[in-house]
Order: structure tokens, then sequence, then C-alpha cells
């Protein structure tokens, strides 16, 4: 029996029309991708579909059908796919540009994830003004800082809004803020692949 290594190599054309059909349905979905990944996606998708078939070129519509069938179709898995292996690789390089791609395919991947992903986009944010109130503090001494009020409260100060208020820290305020911006990142980016991944997968 010949080995099917693409399914535009089956021999049937019915069969060939549902295979091409299903690698529509995930030609769609890989839309919004980046070429080059959507390529590794959509040739995972298609060796999925391969295997199901046991690499038989003959196989018939109906094979084709059942083995479709058992695999799924490419909106049940694929997007949870993406976002996980996103996730991953976000978490091994600390990458900001994997982050954003692990939040973006985690948000495209249903609406339970896309909802997390929302709470980590304002974690996030709070990562960057961090790190941007100890450049500020760092440029002007009046521009941010940790102050206690008259009352005994504190309060994290901008702009010089408390400038009445006694300077907590002073310009410790720096590496304190820049540890916590970091600190925060590092830490959300390590949780991406349970906080992303493991929601994508229980759709």
């Amino acid at each position: 029996m010949a080995v099917l290594e693409r399914l535009t190599e089956l021999e049937h054309e019915p069969a060939r029309a549902l295979a091409a059909e299903y690698m529509q349905e995930a030609d769609i979905l890989l839309g919004r991708l980046p070429r080059s990944v959507a390529r590794h996606y959509r040739r995972e998708v298609e060796l999925r579909v391969i295997d199901a078939l046991n690499g038989g070129r003959n196989a018939s519509a109906e094979t084709v059908a059942r083995a479709l069938d058992l695999v799924g179709p490419p909106g049940h898995y694929l997007p949870s796919e993406i976002a996980a292996q996103a996730a991953r690789l976000a978490a091994r390089s600390l990458n900001p540009r994997r982050v954003v791609e692990a939040l973006r395919y985690g948000a495209m991947s249903g609406p339970g994830t896309a909802a997390a992903v929302s709470v980590l986009g304002l974690l996030y944010a709070a990562a960057i003004f961090a790190v941007i109130a100890g450049i500020a503090r760092l440029i002007s001494p009046d521009a941010a800082g940790i102050y206690q009020l008259a009352n005994g409260a504190y309060v994290l100060g901008l702009g010089g809004n408390y400038a009445d208020a006694r300077d907590v820290l002073g310009i410790l305020f720096v590496p304190l803020s820049w540890d916590v911006g970091a600190g925060l990142y590092t830490a959300l980016t390590q949780l991406l692949p349970v906080l992303i991944g493991q929601r994508s997968r229980k759709r």
C-alpha cells in the first residue's frame, strides 16, 4: 500500500473533496496567524488526519469521513493548541513579543480564556506601570513615590500630588518599583501555560 504524505495524494476524488473541505476549515482559523505559523499548524492538522487514515492513499470517502469524525472539527482543538504552545514559548523565553502572542492567541481560543486574558492584561499593565514609575522617579524626584499622609495612610503619589506628605522611600522607590514590575512580569509569564494553556484545553 502506497504511503500517504499529503491529503492531495488521496486517489479517490470524493475522498480528496472531503479532505479539502476539512483543510479549508483549518485555513479559515489559521488565516489570522502569521504565514509561517499558519503553515506549521496546517501541516499539523494534515498529519493528524493522515494518522487517522493510517496513511492509506486509496482510502474511500467513507473512510475519510470516519477519520475526520475521529479527529474532530479543527475549531474544537486548533485554537487551544495554538494558545497553549504560545504560552509555553512565552514562559521559556520571557520575551515580551511572545507574551503578546500568547495573550492574543489565548483570547482567540474561547470565551473563558478570553476572560482570563483580560485579567492578565490588566496585571501586565500594572507591571509596566511599576517600571515606568521607577523611571519617572529617576528623572524627577516629584514624579512618583510612596508617601505617608498626615492621617498616617500610605499612598502611591504621582506627579507631585502629595507634595506636603512625607516621602517614605526616597530614591529607594526606583529599584523597588523596578523589582516589583520585573517580578510581577516574570511570575505572570511563568504562569501563562497554566492560566492560558489549561483553560484552552478545557474547552
